[in-house]
C-alpha cells in the first residue's frame, strides 16, 4: 500500500503524541478522529487538514476504513471499542493498561489473533535507546538484584484519581516500569506488593474523589532468579527530591538508568560516560508500527497484544497482593 489510512479514538494527551509523529510520517493518512470532546477531535482536522471529526466510534468505523486505528481512552473504558474495531477487522495500537479487568484484555487478545490482526501496544520504553543498550549490555551478565521505582505528583485528569477508572498508579502508569522489568528479565514467577494511605489529603492536594494508593513497593521474583523491588507513589509535592527509573546490580557491573533521560554504568573502570537517551521513543514504536501494516512483517513489534497480556497481569497482580496480603503466583 503507498498510504496507511489510519483513524484515532481518543484525542487526548497520548494519541496527540501519536497524531504528532504520524503527521510527520508522508505514508500515512488520516481519515477520522473519535473523542467525546468533538472539538478535540476537530482541532485534529484542522490541524492534519485530512478526515472528519467523530464523537461516536461506531459511526466512524460505519462510514471510514482506516488500515489501522490508534486507541488511546481511559483505562475503564476499553472492551467495547477493540471489539468493534476487531469486528471490522482493522488492525489496532492501544495505548496501556489495555483493560481494568483482565478477563476483557484475555478476550480481546483472543478475538484479534482469531483475525489474524497486527496489534501493538503502548510499552513505548521498549523502544527507546537506553532499554536497548541495558538489554545487551546484561545479556552475559549475572544480575542478582533491581531496584527502582515511579514517583512523583498526581496527573491531573479526574479519571486518574480512583481505582474504578485507572485501575491505581501502578496499573495506570508504573506498568511502564514493570513492563520494562519483563523485557529485560523474562517472565516473573511471583509478586508481592504492600502498599499505603494518608498523605494526600484529597482537598489539599485538590484532587476530589481520590482513592488510590499513596504509595506501595512490590518485589517481583522471576524464572531466571532475579529478584526486583519496585517502588510506586504519588504523594511527592515541592522538596520531595525522586528520582524515577532502576538500578541494575550486576555481579561485576552497575546500571543506573533514570526515567527516559540517561544511562550510567559502572564497572571496573568506574562510571563511565552517561549515555543520554536518543530519539523520543513514541516515534520509533510508531514507525515499526505503521511499517509492519504495510508489508505484514511484525517481527520489530516489541510489544503486541498478546505478549502486552502479561504485563497488565503482574500490575493486577499486584492490586491482588495489596488486597489479600498474600504472594500472588504467576
Amino acid at each position: 500500500m503507498s498510504k496507511v489510512k489510519a483513524a484515532l479514538i481518543g484525542c487526548g494527551g497520548r494519541n496527540g503524541v501519536h497524531f504528532s509523529k504520524l503527521l510527520e510520517f508522508e505514508d500515512v493518512e488520516f481519515v477520522g478522529f473519535c473523542d467525546i470532546i468533538l472539538e478535540r477531535a476537530q482541532n485534529m482536522v484542522d490541524k492534519s487538514g485530512q478526515g472528519k471529526a467523530y464523537e461516536c466510534f461506531k459511526t466512524m468505523l460505519d462510514e471510514v476504513t482506516p488500515d489501522v486505528v490508534y486507541i488511546a481512552v481511559p483505562p475503564h473504558q476499553h472492551g467495547d471499542i477493540e471489539m468493534y474495531v476487531i469486528e471490522k477487522g482493522i488492525n489496532f495500537m492501544v495505548e496501556k493498561p489495555m483493560a481494568l479487568d483482565y478477563s476483557v484484555a484475555e478476550k480481546i487478545c483472543k478475538a484479534a489473533k482469531a483475525k489474524n490482526l497486527i496489534t501493538g501496544v503502548g510499552f513505548q520504553d521498549r523502544y527507546q535507546n537506553l532499554t536497548q543498550i541495558m538489554k545487551d549490555y546484561i545479556a552475559d551478565k549475572k544480575v542478582g538484584l533491581v531496584s527502582g521505582g515511579w514517583m512523583g505528583g498526581i496527573p491531573g485528569v479526574e479519571w486518574w484519581r480512583t481505582m474504578e477508572t485507572s485501575g491505581g498508579q501502578i496499573v495506570e502508569q508504573n506498568i511502564h516500569l514493570f513492563d520494562q522489568l519483563r523485557f529485560l528479565f523474562g517472565e516473573p514467577v511471583s509478586v508481592y506488593c504492600s502498599a499505603g494511605k494518608g498523605i494526600v489529603d484529597g482537598d489539599e492536594y485538590g484532587v476530589p474523589g481520590y482513592n488510590v494508593d499513596d504509595y506501595s513497593s512490590a518485589v517481583v521474583t522471576f524464572e531466571n532468579g532475579v529478584v526486583a523491588n519496585l517502588f510506586t507513589s504519588c504523594y511527592h509535592v515541592g522538596g520531595s527530591a525522586t528520582n524515577s527509573g532502576m538500578t541494575v546490580y550486576c555481579k561485576d557491573a552497575t546500571l543506573e538508568y533514570s526515567l527516559r533521560y540517561q544511562l550510567k554504568i559502572h564497572d571496573k573502570d568506574g562510571w563511565h560516560e552517561p549515555i543520554m537517551r536518543g530519539e523520543e521513543q513514541t516515534g520509533i514504536m510508531d514507525r515499526i508500527f505503521i511499517d509492519a501494516i504495510k508489508t505484514g512483517d511484525t517481527s520489530k513489534i516489541l510489544s503486541d497484544y498478546e505478549d502486552a497480556l502479561k504485563s497488565l497481569k503482574l500490575t493486577l497482580a499486584c492490586n491482588e497482593s495489596i488486597a489479600t496480603g498474600n504472594v500472588i503466583k504467576l
